[in-house]
């Protein structure tokens, strides 16, 4: 965290010691009272500066969507649309970066650069104050429309204190699953050509628990001449098959109160259980990285890895002939069919908390969030996977990942360094009164600095949601 911090400052020393042109800020105030009197909204040819991160540092992939695709000419045909209809210019700029570094300090020191912006991971931004808060623009974004916007552990990401400031475009098509690590990766090529019990259909005979991936890890670990497999592998942490049994960061108490629950029952009931999994069939589990996964996996190295469902589409479906996925196995505290994730970022609009207008600005990200036009059924979108994913049980599967997803506070606290630090002492076999008892003190701090403060719209949106 503090070489985080320090990078952080870096560039912020280096952005402000250079000299850079700004975007020119427009003069320009949102009648209110010809759009109450129903006539067509007119920004007047007025131009907004819409600043977008980009894919993997490539300058053309602004908007998440790789160039010339589908879902990147959808959206500048959406650009267009909102040129016409509003009257006005939408002036798309990037700093070459996935975060929108580049802009911060000139945000810092007061100055304007533009309206609305789109990036990954807004944490940052928003607790230095550069964003603009949504409830006070409720008029123009509905982010409590879980439809558009998805449900709250998306808007959970742009919340803090209890309010929120970033919504993400949750209809958009191939954007269903959240960068979580919650699924597996199923390699179907191994699966097929060794008749092996495929987890997809534990997942659909309701079956897909810690029982069945019990039995998978033997069955799966092949090593006769042709492959040497590995069963599965946790690339990232266990912090998403303990929320499959029922895990969450905090428990509101009798008296409303909301108190950190990391050494919940079902907490130490999920870190004993990866325990005596990592060590009683340690020849069929791995813990590689991202990097190191990724081309072992495409050689049918591994049958299972941990992954997310935005790194299948981009690192593995232009690759492998078959591959499918299902969520972490359901533990016994957890709900089946309830698959819970825990993102660590998703594509989400704000708005500088310095533009012309934060009303016209809230406008156009509302607009921009919209269904595309022959995309705004569940139909539509499923239709759209197809062409990526090889079972229309993964399809389905996709639209249900973002229902209860939820984000695991990254990068602004310790409660994902919990369970890195979790996932590396089950593989050495400690219980989880040891894990929790060394390894969870700044996490729990994090929970009462971070988490605590958003309980109450989270509380709120789930009884108006679920009531």
């Amino acid at each position: 965290m503090k070489r985080i911090i320090a990078l952080f400052l870096v560039i912020i020393s280096v952005f402000v010691l250079c000299s850079c042109a700004q975007a020119e800020k427009e003069e320009f105030l949102l009648d209110l009272d010809s759009l109450s009197s129903g006539d067509k909204t007119d920004f007047d040819g007025t131009t907004f500066n819409v600043w977008s991160c980009t894919l993997d540092g490539d300058r053309e992939a602004l908007f998440s969507y790789v160039p010339g695709t589908l879902g990147s000419d959808l959206l500048y045909e959406r650009i267009h649309d909102i040129e016409n209809e509003y009257n006005c210019k939408l002036n798309i700029q990037t700093d070459g970066t996935g975060r929108l570094t580049g802009v911060v300090p000139a945000l810092l020191s007061g100055t304007y650069v533009g309206d609305v912006m789109f990036l990954s991971s807004p944490a940052d931004p928003i607790r230095s104050g550069l964003l603009y808060p949504l409830d006070a623009l409720q008029d123009y974004i509905d982010y409590y429309d879980e439809v558009k916007y998805g449900g709250y552990g998306l808007l959970e990401q742009g919340l803090y204190n209890s309010v929120p400031y970033t919504v993400s475009p949750a209809r958009w098509p191939g954007k269903q699953g959240t960068i979580s690590f919650g699924v597996f990766a199923i390699n179907e090529n191994i699966i097929m050509r060794y008749g092996l019990n495929d987890p997809r259909d534990y997942l659909e005979n309701g079956q897909w628990n810690w029982d069945t991936f019990e039995l998978c890890l033997p069955e799966f670990r092949i090593d006769d001449g042709s492959y040497k497999t590995i069963s599965a592998n946790f690339t990232w942490s266990i912090l998403d098959l303990c929320m499959m049994n029922g895990v969450d960061y905090y428990s509101v108490q009798n008296d409303g109160t909301a108190v950190p629950a990391l050494d919940s029952e079902q907490s130490k009931e999920a870190i004993d259980y990866c325990s005596r999994i990592f060590t009683q069939y340690s020849d069929c589990v791995s813990f590689h990285g991202h990097d190191a996964m990724l081309p072992m996996f495409k050689n049918n190295e591994i049958v299972m890895t941990q992954t997310a469902v935005d790194h299948i589409i981009r690192f593995m479906s232009y690759d492998m002939e078959n591959y499918g996925i299902v969520p972490m196995p359901c533990g016994p505290h957890g709900t089946y069919g309830k698959w819970v994730t825990a993102h660590s970022e998703n594509i989400c609009f704000g708005i500088f908390y310095n533009t012309n207008d934060p009303a016209a600005s809230a406008m156009i990200v509302d607009r921009f969030c919209d269904p595309f036009t022959g995309y705004e059924t569940d139909e539509d979108l499923m239709g759209f996977m197809s062409s990526i994913f090889f079972d229309d049980r993964d399809v389905a599967l996709l639209m249900e990942l973002n229902e209860d997803a939820r984000w695991q506070y990254w990068p602004i606290g310790s409660i994902y360094d919990f369970y890195t630090a979790a996932t590396a002492q089950a593989k050495s076999g400690k219980s989880s009164s040891e894990i929790i008892e060394k390894y969870s003190g700044a996490a729990v701090q994090s929970i009462i600095k971070h988490v605590i403060p958003n309980v109450e719209f989270i509380e709120n949106y789930k009884s108006a949601h679920n009531g």
